[in-house]
């Protein structure tokens, strides 16, 4: 499977950039101290500020891989040697941006790289007006704290585009499940990066045929010796493993790393039936490896799911939404994460239910009120891919049913029932992650270049 896109690190190449003068004088733009004024007084001083920024570099996040920091002073002449830019140059196809510490670095802008400016005051803003007038990226941090912010929303923005998903689709434009999907998944690479392999729906039959009792077994085990609460043919549960791990296998077979299928068009082949899983479980497990995975080839709720998941470091739900009242919105499907709390936190507790009368199709019951916090943000694109509508509440209680769609999902909004009109503009599935992201979000936005609907 290539390589999921959470695991990926953004490239940084440091440059400090440092004025240093070649003799003493003083004007209307240099004054002080003669002791502190020489040329021998001003290289101590950027020897300092270079070993200085280098170790203000270890609070960098672990997203940002720092290539070695390069020194780039210059004289009086704002000439940067040429042996300076050969350093810079070095393994330039690497680079996702430079950072630029302390003075700017004339003539940086050549390369058409992105720029992030780490200095507090007018050195940076006015470099990065400068780069943003002549069409180069240029992105200002005062502190620490906005390196960081600023490093991660670049990360999202190439963890995007380093994501390939594999949807199994019956070729039909529009679905007929979910007629408000993005039907060009071109606009979406051309934009964002992000690549769509489509794939009939029953071409993963062969690689679940291929899957063996033993293989999907130790999984099956733990899953439902972990559970709570079992309502699902155990001897049957088997199958929804074979389908989470044959899709894995496609995945590898066609390098991608997020998932999607069809799921009315399956229904009616009745291959579920016949074969005795759904695709539920899948998606859950998927989502909890930080894989996206999303129900029903729909690429708008895969592009929030994307930016939601790894803007916040947790996996996402999705389901359908209904207007209960003016103030509360509930949403269901049979697709829940257990570490909605983050990657890495603990597990959420469930009961492992069936989908089917028949006790076929496992699907994780998650009592989201159970979850650290309540506050959830609310997320989907619109057909056209370059809008996203946003709205943030609070989960107040969850409720299962026996079979299809559940948990069932309560959430208290100021006002669900605009909400509910404006996305008629967007479509049903809505994408929830635990938190409010909105504010991260608007920011991931702007950097990507797609609009926000706060709904």
């Amino acid at each position: 499977m290539k390589a999921k896109a959470i695991e990926g690190k953004i490239v940084a190449r440091p440059i400090i950039g440092c004025l240093t003068h070649s003799h003493f004088w003083e004007g209307p733009c240099r004054a002080g101290h003669y002791e502190d004024m020489t040329e021998e007084a001003e290289t101590k001083a950027a020897d300092k500020a270079f070993e200085d920024a280098k170790e203000t570099l270890k609070g960098v996040i672990d997203e940002v891989q720092l290539l070695p920091a390069i020194d780039a002073r210059y004289d009086e002449k704002f000439v940067v040697s040429r042996e300076v830019f050969g350093q810079i140059e070095e393994n330039m196809d690497q680079v996702d941006f430079f950072l630029c510490m302390n003075w700017r670095i004339p003539k940086l802008e050549r390369y058409k790289k992105p720029i992030v400016i780490l200095q507090n005051g007018n050195e940076g803003i006015d470099f990065a007006a400068y780069c943003r007038d002549i069409g180069i990226e240029a992105y200002v941090a005062m502190d620490m704290q906005d390196l960081n912010e600023i490093a991660h929303i670049l990360w999202v923005r190439k963890a995007v585009a380093n994501t390939r998903a594999l949807v199994l689709t019956a070729g039909g434009q529009p679905t007929f499940g979910i007629q408000s999907l993005i039907r060009d998944p071109e606009i979406l690479r051309q934009k964002y990066g992000f690549e769509v392999i489509k794939l009939p729906y029953n071409a993963i039959v062969p690689y679940m045929n291929e899957i063996t009792d033993e293989e999907a077994q130790p999984i099956a085990d733990k899953i439902i010796k972990e559970s709570t609460d079992v309502k699902v043919n155990t001897t049957w549960f088997l199958n929804d493993v074979k389908y989470y791990l044959a899709a894995k296998k496609m995945m590898d077979v066609y390098q991608c790393n997020a998932f999607s299928t069809a799921c009315h068009e399956l229904c009616t082949s009745e291959i579920p039936q016949n074969m005795k899983f759904t695709p539920c479980m899948c998606h859950s497990l998927m989502k909890d490896e930080g894989i996206p995975s999303g129900c029903e080839e729909d690429l708008n709720a895969m592009m929030a799911m994307m930016i939601m998941q790894y803007g916040a470091h947790r996996p996402a739900f999705m389901g359908n939404p209904n207007h209960e009242t003016d103030e509360l919105l509930r949403i269901h499907h049979a697709v829940p994460a257990l570490c909605m709390n983050g990657y890495g936190s603990e597990p959420l507790k469930y009961k492992l239910w069936a989908f089917t009368g028949q006790g076929f199709g496992g699907k994780l019951q998650v009592d989201f009120v159970e979850n650290d916090s309540d506050y959830v943000t609310l997320g989907r694109f619109n057909p056209a891919g370059d809008t996203m509508i946003l709205k943030t509440g609070e989960v107040i209680r969850t409720e299962f049913d026996d079979v299809y769609c559940s948990p069932y999902y309560y959430i208290k909004m100021d006002d669900a029932r605009e909400y509910m009109h404006n996305l008629a503009g967007f479509g049903h599935h809505n994408v929830l992650i635990f938190g409010d992201y909105t504010k991260m979000i608007k920011k991931i936005a702007k950097v990507m270049g797609f609009k926000i609907l706060e709904g």
